[in-house]
């Protein structure tokens, strides 16, 4: 409950789980431990922590400057009559003030031991961390106008914390050691973040230290798989059991399919360029088992792959990557013929719709966007004739995503069109989400979308509604979305800097939305 107020924090009476070497701690154990062992914070010799006991300037300068790191370069004093080389956290102050992390009172006075405000901890923290963010609700008592606005906001945009339960911060009270602990705890480790919602939120236990750049689901078990472009490697994880499989590339990998228990997996035997024209291109599918991710065949196709569909003939739908005016094949991947062709940009991504009868196309490789329409009859794609539609091009994104019903295309810029065998009415706009999107994923059962734009949020929807119904929070910028029909869980792959680390690690995320 204290974690769930955000940090309303009232010390309480010394009794239950201790933290470890503190005698006077039980409420906000894990963070404290967490920053114990990671060397951030120390204790008294009397073996207290003093939780309640209000935290200096000086202090929280030393904190931060141990859980980002001291510099190399060398030492610049910082000019204050206040702080001596012979001061406690001289080195840390210095340091800070040279990096513009905190300011001292004035040019000459920093106040080592005056107390820090819960908005001065705002500013001093997003500093350090470079927090970006805006918190939509606000604070009653934080007016945009004030100068920890911004640092309020950002900190409150990522979970750190969430405010008192009156829609207050209290930017001028205070902050004791234990607070700060907690705020700093959250920083350095996303799994201590409180929930912003009811929503049961956690990082599942399973560092992954990849770029992801497709993934999909198996559409009948809680399984995805992805591929990984630093490693270059195809994985499996069970979302249930948490175990991973991973196959390496030989080649360079982008898009990944699934159809009737097989992964179809593109890979680029050549260098991309505008100048490979069709017939220089070269490339392989993969075919994997799902279960066990055996390799059962590779298929060498006379294009160089960049998105790829399979049909439920098994029938492999490749758009190009490279040339200009190029083409779509479609190839029988167990006897490794090639069926068809028509022309399509390059670097194309394509949608198959439900019934399977229709491809959809969005350029991705020009500023203006575009979609085209196919027919797809026993394997052989012939480009359509569509009626000229107005697709706000200044604007359209190349990401597309078919409604489970195959009614309806979602264009990544928002846009959304009708997906019709009736010529007159195919891509005709229907209207606009309230957000883009870089991913999305669909809730069947309960008729809801999930989507994000590589930002800590996730906007809930309806299919028959335009604006999001809610939103949800995640620790980390999402990249992918998944939702899981078995378990009703909704699992976002998302991108998150660890401690002071200038690099993003990938995390894997949990919100338990229901069946």
């Amino acid at each position: 409950m204290v974690l769930l107020i955000g940090i309303s924090i009232v010390t309480l009476p010394i009794g239950g789980v201790k933290a470890a070497g503190f005698s006077d701690i039980s409420a906000l154990k894990k963070e404290i431990d967490y920053l114990t062992k990671k060397k951030v914070i120390n204790g008294y010799n009397d073996g207290t922590f003093r939780p309640s006991v209000l935290l200096t300037r000086a202090q929280a300068v030393v904190m931060i400057m141990r859980s980002i790191g001291m510099p190399e370069t060398e030492l610049k004093d910082s000019g204050f009559n206040d702080v001596s080389p012979t001061s406690f956290g001289y080195k840390e102050i210095s340091y800070a003030v040279g990096a513009g992390i905190i300011n001292g009172k004035s040019k000459v006075r920093f106040d080592p031991a005056g107390n820090i405000t819960r908005a001065e901890m705002a500013k001093v923290l997003g500093n350090a961390y470079k927090l970006v963010g805006v918190y939509e609700p606000g604070f009653t008592d934080v007016s945009a106008n004030s100068w920890a606005f911004i640092f309020i906001s950002s900190l409150a945009a990522n979970n750190i914390t969430v405010g008192y339960t009156d829609g207050t911060f209290r930017p001028t009270q205070p902050i004791d050691r234990a607070q700060f602990s907690a705020f700093l705890a959250r920083i350095m480790e996303p799994s201590f973040r409180p929930s912003t919602s009811k929503i049961d939120h956690s990082i599942v236990d399973l560092p992954m230290e990849s770029t992801i750049i497709d993934m999909v689901k198996n559409p009948n078990k809680p399984i995805i798989y992805y591929i990984d472009a630093k490693s270059k490697s195809l994985v499996i994880l069970n979302l249930a059991t948490k175990a991973k499989q991973v196959v390496e590339l030989r080649h360079p990998a982008e898009k990944l399919a699934i159809k009737n228990d097989k992964v179809f997996v593109t890979q680029q035997i050549q260098a991309r360029s505008p100048y490979n024209f069709i017939e220089t291109q070269r490339g392989l599918i993969n075919v994997y088992d799902a279960d066990n991710l055996s390799l059962l065949k590779q298929v060498e196709v006379n294009i160089e792959p960049y998105d790829i569909a399979v049909d439920d003939a098994e029938t492999l739908i490749i758009s190009s990557g490279s040339g200009q005016h190029t083409e779509v094949h479609t190839y029988n991947w167990q006897t490794s013929e090639h069926l068809s062709s028509a022309d399509i940009w390059d670097e194309d991504l394509i949608e198959l719709s439900p019934n399977q009868g229709k491809v959809y196309s969005v350029l991705t490789s020009h500023y203006t966007g575009r979609m085209e329409t196919y027919s797809l009859v026993a394997g052989i794609i012939k480009k359509e004739t569509t009626e000229p539609r107005f697709f706000d091009t200044s604007n359209l994104r190349g990401y597309v995503q078919m409604s489970p019903d195959g009614k309806v295309i979602y264009n990544g810029n928002g846009t959304i069109y009708a997906s019709s065998s009736d010529p007159s009415k195919d891509l005709t706009p229907l209207g606009k989400l309230a957000t883009p999107f870089s991913t999305m994923t669909f809730d069947e059962p309960g008729k809801k979308m999930y989507l994000a734009d590589n930002s800590t949020q996730i906007s809930v929807y309806k299919y028959d509604l335009l604006e999001p119904t809610s939103t949800l929070r995640a620790y980390g910028k999402v990249n992918q979305l998944i939702y899981v029909k078995e378990t009703g869980e909704l699992y976002a792959i998302s991108a998150y800097k660890q401690g002071g680390s200038t690099v993003d690690s990938t995390i894997l995320e949990r919100f338990n939305v229901g069946k």
